[in-house]
């Protein structure tokens, strides 16, 4: 097993660091993009120098990484090219350093073999989380090749498999995106295991910079709101977003951020306790600037439950600490009163009001409509579900989402909960491993040092019950960080018990063998029967009506014309010339009162121009008639062909006309 260990530990830093080297120095950009090698070369020689250093730097820089440029241009006026994944690429310079010294001084193991079994088991769950990752991008891929939505040629299979980061404003589909996020923070994680093994460096190197990163993003939420400096994508009048994409998304980091000072406020040192009450007061305030108002509602149970922990633990000071507590409660609903709630409270006080589903879901923001839409998508392929990375896209089929919010208002969206869009993309298998890694962690390991980890670790988890922050991967990066801090001085239990699966009887272990079985044939046959069912059809994404100047008909053109004549000419040219290889299918159709009234299908195979003649005698002079024009295959996704290569669908009409 530790040969396969270090074999995909081996495998995974060469992926990552191909894909890193492929995206800086072939890339679709006149510019070279500094900021990020200057971000991976900063944590490389800080790592070099002193690995928990670089952990310490990439503790404190990661919570600034998704908006950063926003940010500096609002501020100081100054403009970088900044990738999308900066934070990956600062992850990547911390993990290629350590296994850069590794290889240096010969340590083969790479700092594997001294943890302990338990954690070790941790470090297995990781691995198959990884696998099945792999597996799941891989069925995505397949699906959406199924759907002709990706290019058959290896150039064109190159340059969408390239499309690893956001480049351009049309682009949509990242087949190998999640996979590069989860290779660096999976490996991020077991990694941190091997490193993080005293108190002494989880404080130093992860919470101490954490909390200094969270206490600047706080201050200047704050003070963005008083005086509207600042990037804020809504307007700070509506709610502030910090260093983050969205309100919703700082909200949800905030609230992890009052969890975490909580933690310390029954801590024996004096001092500790008074930094920790400013910090819950700072990290209230920064909650209610957000204007969030799941985050709002997070933050009052958390006050609630916590006073109601106070008074069933009788601490030794329940008085001062419950009135302390109290006075954040009252002081974020006095802010709350003074900048708005949103009308939080007139939407919770219609709740039990509603009087069918539909209203019901307006007052909660649609939620409820968007979740019931998640779990119909993911009932369709429940055991490996839809694919990673590929939700987005196939949400926005109204035939298959059964959603005006998906198919009708966004033209494709994120689940609006984190854990629901791991059930729809990787199934019951995927969402039954993610989940069972974190309560491994919360339960099994025995941690004294576990518990502000796990608190900050449930407070990013509530920001995603409501909203989808792990979809920005530096929230992801810091959820793996803390994941990666659960051998922080691991204590066996007394009994040594061994892991669960040794002390299995032989009826138990042939019961799992015979459950494994067939739960690897029915994911079989489900992958296999999903070809050609809703939604991966090509209908779906071939014939997509696009419209250029020149007259290139993308993958679905229609245009309505007059009759003038009994003959219909059409001139068109073919400029692809992969048809050589792949021949182009053209069906053309007539219509007339939304009957089909004509139909003649052509495939060509060589790029020059083409002419079509069809004869429409029947058809009287004057009335009007749909010409309908659909190309397969799809040669990109999509957004038509600007994925890099600027390939476009379809052929290029030169003339309609009658004789």
């Amino acid at each position: 097993m530790s040969k396969i260990v270090r074999l995909h530990f081996l495998a995974s830093h060469i992926f990552l660091l191909l894909c890193f080297a492929l995206h800086i120095f072939v890339r679709p950009y006149n510019s070279f993009p500094w900021s990020n090698f200057i971000s991976f070369l900063t944590l490389f020689i800080t790592t070099i120098i002193h690995p928990l250093l670089g952990l310490g730097v990439l503790s404190f820089v990661i919570p600034f990484t998704a908006n950063v440029y926003e940010h500096l241009d609002a501020l100081f006026q100054i403009r970088l090219l900044i990738l999308d994944l900066l934070s990956i690429d600062t992850v990547i310079g911390f993990i290629l350093a350590i296994l850069f010294k590794d290889i240096y001084l010969k340590k083969w193991d790479f700092g594997l073999k001294g943890i302990q079994d338990k954690t070790r088991f941790l470090a297995y769950l990781l691995i198959i989380f990884h696998l099945i990752i792999i597996l799941t991008v891989a069925i995505g891929i397949s699906r959406n090749l199924y759907q002709a939505a990706s290019a058959f040629s290896f150039q064109g299979l190159f340059h969408n498999l390239i499309n690893i980061r956001y480049a351009g404003l049309y682009d949509d589909y990242f087949p190998l995106k999640d996979l590069f996020i989860f290779t660096a923070v999976i490996t991020l994680s077991i990694r941190l295991l091997a490193l993080v093994r005293t108190k002494f460096q989880l404080y130093q190197s992860i919470l101490a910079p954490l909390f200094a990163a969270s206490a600047i993003i706080l201050t200047y939420a704050v003070y963005s709101k008083i005086t509207g400096i600042g990037y804020n994508r809504d307007g700070a009048e509506f709610g502030v977003n910090s260093f983050f994409p969205d309100l919703h998304a700082y909200g949800g980091y905030a609230v992890a951020a009052f969890l975490g000072a909580l933690y310390y406020l029954k801590s024996s040192n004096k001092i500790l306790r008074i930094i920790a009450g400013a910090y819950s007061l700072l990290a209230a305030v920064g909650v209610v600037v957000s204007s969030s108002r799941f985050s709002i509602v997070m933050l009052l149970l958390s006050i609630l439950i916590y006073l109601v922990y106070f008074i069933k633990t009788k601490s030794e000071k329940p008085l001062l600490t419950f009135a302390f507590i109290a006075l954040v409660g009252v002081a974020a609903a006095i802010l709350l009163n003074h900048w708005g709630d949103r009308d939080l409270f007139r939407y919770l006080a219609q709740v039990p009001k509603a009087k069918s589903f539909a209203e019901f879901s307006t007052v909660l923001s649609d939620r409820p409509d968007i979740f019931r839409s998640v779990l119909l998508m993911y009932s369709q392929y429940p055991i490996l579900g839809l694919g990673k990375g590929i939700f987005y896209r196939q949400s926005s089929f109204g035939e298959f989402s059964d959603s005006a919010f998906f198919a009708g208002i966004y033209n494709g969206e994120n689940a609006h909960n984190y854990f629901l869009q791991i059930l729809a993309e990787t199934g019951f298998v995927g969402f039954s491993v993610f989940c069972f890694i974190f309560v491994y962690q919360a339960f099994f390991l025995k941690n004294r040092y576990k518990q502000i980890v796990t608190l900050l670790i449930i407070g990013i988890f509530l920001g995603n019950l409501y909203g989808h922050s792990l979809l920005i991967p530096n929230i992801l990066v810091i959820l793996f960080i803390l994941l990666g801090a659960a051998n922080t001085e691991v204590q066996d239990s007394s009994d040594q018990q061994e892991v669960l699966y040794k002390n299995l009887s032989q009826h138990w272990r042939y019961f799992l063998i015979a459950a494994a079985t067939a739960l690897v044939i029915a994911a079989t046959m489900e992958v296999k029967t999903s070809y050609g069912k809703v939604p991966f059809q090509p209908r779906f994404v071939c014939h997509k009506a696009a419209y250029y100047e020149d007259q290139q008909t993308g993958g679905l053109f229609e245009g309505n014309y007059k009759v003038t004549g009994k003959t219909m000419k059409v001139k068109y040219t073919n400029h692809n010339p992969e048809n050589k290889t792949y021949p182009l299918t053209i069906d053309f159709d007539l219509e007339q009162s939304g009957k089909n009234i004509y139909h003649h299908k052509r495939n060509i195979n060589s790029p020059r121009q083409y002419e079509n003649n069809f004869d429409i005698s029947q058809i009287s002079s004057g009335s009007d008639i749909m010409l309908r024009i659909k190309t397969s295959r799809c040669f990109t996704p999509i957004n038509m062909g600007m994925n890099w290569d600027n390939r476009r669908l379809g052929i290029q009409l030169i003339e309609v006309s009658f004789e």
